[in-house]
Parts: structure tokens; C-alpha cells; sequence
């Protein structure tokens, strides 16, 4: 799968909107000549959308996704990983059992996070590695999905971290959140 952000040259049929149960609201990207970035939303905390952008179809180990993104400030565009996505009532998907791989100006967090019986939305840090990484330039970030590890690569830089508790199969896609992100393409090798 490879996806240009740019305006005209990719679809939401192909990686439809997707949201986290964390928060209600359900806004989309907002598309630029060049790419997509998440709108301004005085209801969230930092001032902008908390979206993602989800695969239909599941993929397994063997996997690699592959961004080129930017982001403003504290801003942290990232990889979203769930599980499963359920259909709402309100006709929006939303996922609760997930991972995160997170690009922002102080390095790469990894989290995992899983909804809990009441519904709320709670969360672990598997990784913190802080280094600057630059604002408002171009990064491009992949994650390759091993047996019980996540191969992360920034930029020549790379992070080998186990999870064992990483899904058998999981969707994949990116979020904006925390501040003004923009994606510029997206690409999926599937496993062989």
C-alpha cells in the first residue's frame, strides 16, 4: 500500500478515519496541496484534532510502515496500532486496545494502551528515547513488525524493542495529535 497525501491522490475508502475511545470527537484531516494535517479544536487541551487514519485489513509480523511527517511545537504525529476497530452507533470506528510509536521535538515514545471495563482509556510507557528532533522539517519514520519486536527507524537512527504482548494481527495507521502534524505519504509492505 502507498498512499500520497497530496490533494486528489488518495481516498478515505482506502484508509478510512478512524478515533480513539479516548475522546468524542470525530473531526477529519484537513487536506493540503501537499499533504493532510490535523485541524484546530478548541475542545482538546493543545487546540487541535486527535484523528487517525486506520487500515481496514489486518497485517502480521513481517510488516513495515513507512511516514514522511512533520509537526509544530509539541506536537506528535505517530503510528497507531490496534487490534481491532469497532463499528459505533454514531458510524465512526473507534479503537481501545492499542500500540503507539510517537515522533515529537524530544525523540520517539512507544506506548501501549488498552480500554478497561468502565470504557476509559489507560496507558503504559514501553519506551522513551530522548534526542531533539527538529520542528517544522520533514521526517521520515518506519516501524517493522517482528515476532515479539518492534524495529523502529528514524532517519538512520534505530530502536530494537521487544513486545510480547504485541497483537498476532493488528491494523495499522497514523494519528495527529498534541499540536499541528502533517503527513505527507504513507506506505505498507505487508508481510511476505
Amino acid at each position: 500500500m502507498n498512499i500520497n497525501f497530496s490533494r486528489n491522490a488518495w481516498s478515505e475508502t482506502d484508509l478510512p478515519h478512524a478515533y480513539t475511545y479516548r475522546f468524542p470527537d470525530t473531526n477529519k484531516f484537513v487536506q493540503r496541496d501537499d499533504c493532510i494535517e490535523n485541524g484546530k479544536n478548541p475542545s482538546m487541551n493543545d487546540g487541535y484534532d486527535y484523528l487517525s487514519l486506520v487500515t481496514k485489513e489486518k497485517f502480521t509480523a513481517g510488516t513495515k510502515i513507512t511516514t514522511r511527517c512533520s509537526f509544530n511545537g509539541n506536537a506528535a504525529p505517530l503510528f497507531v496500532i490496534p487490534d481491532t476497530l469497532d463499528m459505533c452507533e454514531d458510524g465512526h470506528l473507534r479503537y481501545g486496545n492499542y500500540f503507539e510509536v510517537v515522533l515529537y521535538k524530544n525523540g520517539i515514545n512507544v506506548w501501549r494502551l488498552w480500554r478497561k471495563e468502565d470504557g476509559t482509556v489507560t496507558w503504559h510507557k514501553r519506551l522513551g528515547a530522548e534526542f531533539p528532533v527538529a520542528e517544522n522539517e520533514i521526517h521520515t519514520i518506519s516501524v517493522e513488525f517482528r515476532e515479539n519486536y518492534l524495529d523502529i527507524e528514524l532517519e538512520g537512527m534505530k530502536f530494537h524493542l521487544r513486545a510480547e504482548d504485541m497483537f498476532e494481527s493488528f491494523h495499522l495507521g497514523i494519528t495527529g495529535c498534541e499540536g499541528l502534524c502533517r503527513f505527507y505519504d504513507l506506505t505498507i509492505d505487508p508481510a511476505e
